[in-house]
């Protein structure tokens, strides 16, 4: 949590370091100090949100990025497990606090062929246990035309994910706050295997 006074003591020799996550708000600490001012916890969400620090998705697939997926055989999607998890800003002025969290609600990814995939977790990392236990991925897609280039054609892949926001308040105020997302996106080749019918005579 930071104090109005870390907020202005910050501007003399430069910002103090952020643990990832936080955030200042020195519009509220400066308006703290006007007369006449009051803590107005939906002002200071509001400024905490608009500097939340959320990380973009890292993209994982299966076959690997770089290798072609092939028409009708499923591909794995997902993104890093580890970064899958609430984010939290404090902001404080003399009157009190606010906390502001960002809850990972879900992935939609676009797969280039005028598809969508929604996940609501991260995916699973493809492994040969997870394949024997699965058989198919909780996150994937699988192409069932080449893109228009043509075999080995790329198209790309793009990950939206959403995040939940709220706010809570030291005097017991709380609420929703507008949606956030971060995406990144790769781009990723399209092939098809072509069967050859033989005769056994």
């Amino acid at each position: 949590m930071f104090t109005s006074a870390e907020f202005l003591e910050s501007g003399k020799e430069g910002p103090l370091p952020l643990p990832r996550g936080m955030a200042r708000c020195e519009e509220a600490a400066a308006g703290e100090s006007a007369p006449g001012s009051r803590f107005d916890p939906a002002v200071l969400a509001e400024q905490a949100r608009a500097v939340m620090r959320l990380p973009e998705p890292v993209i994982g697939t299966a076959p690997p990025l770089g290798k072609p997926r092939f028409v009708n055989l499923p591909s794995w999607m997902w993104i890093a497990k580890e970064d899958w998890g609430p984010v939290a800003v404090t902001a404080s002025v003399s009157a009190g606090s606010v906390t502001v969290v960002a809850a990972p609600q879900r992935v939609v990814w676009n797969t280039g062929d005028g598809h969508e995939v929604v996940c609501t977790g991260p995916g699973t990392v493809f492994s040969r246990a997870a394949y024997r236990e699965e058989g198919s991925p909780d996150c994937g897609h699988t192409y069932t035309a080449l893109p228009p280039g043509g075999a080995g054609a790329t198209v790309d892949v793009t990950a939206v994910w959403e995040w939940e926001v709220s706010w809570s308040a030291t005097d017991g105020q709380g609420g929703d706050l507008e949606d956030l997302a971060t995406s990144s996106s790769v781009a990723v080749p399209v092939n098809e295997i072509h069967s050859v019918v033989t005769h056994i005579r």
